[in-house]
C-alpha cells in the first residue's frame, strides 16, 4: 500500500498521532468509540485467528473527527498470490459515519485496491450499545475473512479468464461510470490504461476483465473515502459482464 494517495484533506498519520485525537463528550443517544480501542481490539482479534499484519495505514480528516484505515494482512496459505486481502475500518468523532469494516484486496504490483459491495461486513452507529456489541461483530468479521477473501480470489481468477474486445471494453467503461464507479472526467485516463497499461503485468495475458478491473482502479485509487463504495460499483458491472451475478444466483440456488 505505499502507492496510498488520499483526497478531500485527508492525511496519513502515525497510530500515536491518531490515537491522542481527543475524544468527543457521550450524550445519551451518543457513544463514541475510541480510535484506539477500535483498532486494537480489531488486531487482538486477528492476532488470535493467526492472521498477520503486514501494513498498517491510518488517515484522518475533518481535523481529526473522521478516521479511515486500511490493514493489509496474511492470511495463511495466500502468501504465494500476487494481490492479497486487506482490511478496511472507519469511525468518525463528529456523527458523520457509522463505526464499520469491509474486506478487500490490494493488487501488490501497483497497490490498487478494492472493496466488493457484499464484502461490508458490519456498519454501526454510535448508541449506547456499540460499546456492547464490539467485540461479537469484530470477531464474527475476522472469522470471515478467510471465506470472503476465498470468494474474492475466485471473482479475481474469473476475470483473468474472461476476454473482452476493445468494443467491449469501452462499453463496460461507460456502464462503470453510469453506476458511479467513475467520474467523466476518469474515463479518458481508464481507456489509456486499458490501451497502454503502465504496469506490463496487465498487458501479459491479454485483453480481459482483470486489464480492464485494473485500469480502472488505477484511475481512481487516490480517492480513498470514496473507494469502497466506488470499487463496489465497478465489481457490480464486472461481475455481471462475467456472468459471476448468474453464477452465484445458481449456486444459491443448489444449496437451498
Amino acid at each position: 500500500m505505499n502507492g496510498l494517495m488520499l483526497h478531500c484533506g485527508g492525511q496519513l498519520k502515525p497510530r500515536e498521532e491518531v490515537f491522542a485525537v481527543p475524544l468527543p463528550e457521550a450524550t445519551s443517544s451518543y457513544v463514541p468509540l475510541p480510535y484506539e480501542s477500535f483498532v486494537t481490539r480489531i488486531e487482538k482479534q486477528l492476532a488470535i485467528e493467526g492472521i498477520t499484519v503486514r501494513d498498517e495505514k491510518l488517515a484522518l480528516a475533518k481535523q481529526g473527527q473522521r478516521l479511515f484505515g486500511l490493514l493489509e494482512l496474511v492470511l495463511p496459505g495466500t502468501e504465494t498470490r500476487n494481490y492479497g486481502c486487506v482490511l478496511g475500518l472507519r469511525n468518525s468523532y463528529d456523527k458523520s459515519c457509522s463505526t464499520g469494516l469491509c474486506i478487500g484486496a490490494t493488487v501488490f504490483v501497483c497497490d490498487n485496491l478494492s472493496f466488493h459491495g457484499s464484502n461490508i461486513t458490519f456498519e454501526r452507529k454510535h448508541t449506547v450499545n456499540l460499546l456492547r456489541d464490539l467485540s461479537w461483530m469484530i470477531t464474527d468479521t475476522v472469522a470471515k475473512l478467510p471465506l470472503l477473501f476465498a470468494e474474492q480470489s475466485k471473482t479475481f481468477e474469473r476475470y483473468q479468464e474472461t476476454e473482452l474486445s476493445d468494443a467491449q471494453a469501452h462499453d463496460l467503461v461507460i456502464r462503470t461510470y453510469d453506476a458511479g464507479a467513475l467520474n467523466v472526467t476518469d474515463i479518458p485516463r481508464t481507456l489509456q490504461e486499458w490501451r497502454e497499461p503502465r504496469h506490463a503485468e496487465f498487458a501479459e495475458h491479454g485483453k480481459n476483465a482483470w486489464r480492464l478491473f485494473n485500469a480502472v482502479t488505477e484511475t481512481i485509487k487516490g480517492d480513498l473515502w470514496r473507494l469502497p463504495a466506488r470499487a463496489g460499483a465497478l465489481h457490480g458491472v464486472l461481475d455481471a459482464a462475467c456472468s459471476l451475478t448468474l453464477l452465484r444466483r445458481e449456486e444459491v440456488a443448489l444449496t437451498v
